[in-house]
């Protein structure tokens, strides 16, 4: 595996222990919650190192869940997460956000977690429609985003991850998800504020 793939992955996994680490107000515990236990056909765009992928597999067995993201070898590194854990309920597939190859109305749930703030906004836009046209007609879009703190700790600790990001990120914390989305017929119908981020669930309009 290549060195900078280990490290992006290990970096992954320091952003969970930094961040994440108090599980009631953990953005994974909320993305749980949006999920029912009901057999679901899932889909984590972008999926990196398949944590995400992972925790929903574990949690939600009737879930039958494909992993997709553009690097193959990030994929390696979530298929051999899955196979130490003995998961059997995720498929992997190299494919491109902006036209995956799936047919309309493909997916009960898909996620896109941390990954719009990290793209300009005409790719942002792009990404948007394919999601919502695999999306099925009463099915959910899943969001995890950052969401600047208030407590004066957070605001702290949130500082190097505001340095990290690309230009435009502080202007995408400014904005109105809910406004935003409803641009692209799709309506906010639930949101939790959590550490560091905001989780929110979407259905079309």
């Amino acid at each position: 595996m290549k060195v900078q793939y280990k490290a992006l992955s290990f970096f992954y996994d320091l952003i969970d222990t930094l961040y994440f680490s108090r599980e009631q107000y953990s953005p994974r515990t909320a993305l749980l919650s949006f999920i029912p236990d009901t057999p679901v056909r899932v889909l984590d765009v972008c999926a990196g190192t398949g944590s995400n992928s992972l925790l929903i597999a574990k949690s939600k067995p009737g879930a039958k869940i494909t992993a997709i993201d553009l690097s193959a070898d990030m994929l390696k590194i979530a298929e051999k997460k899955f196979h130490n854990e003995n998961i059997t309920n995720v498929d992997t597939l190299v494919a491109d956000a902006r036209n995956t190859g799936f047919g309309d109305n493909s997916f009960d749930i898909v996620l896109l977690s941390l990954v719009l703030h990290e793209i300009g906004e005409e790719l942002r836009q792009t990404i948007i429609n394919e999601v919502k046209r695999i999306l099925r007609h009463d099915g959910r879009i899943i969001i995890i985003e950052w969401e600047q703190p208030v407590k004066r700790f957070q605001r702290f600790m949130f500082s190097p991850i505001k340095s990290m990001e690309p230009n435009g990120f502080k202007d995408f914390l400014r904005t109105d998800l809910t406004n935003y989305f409803r641009t692209f017929g799709l309506n906010v119908i639930e949101r939790q504020s959590c550490d560091y981020t905001q989780v929110l669930a979407l259905l079309k309009k």
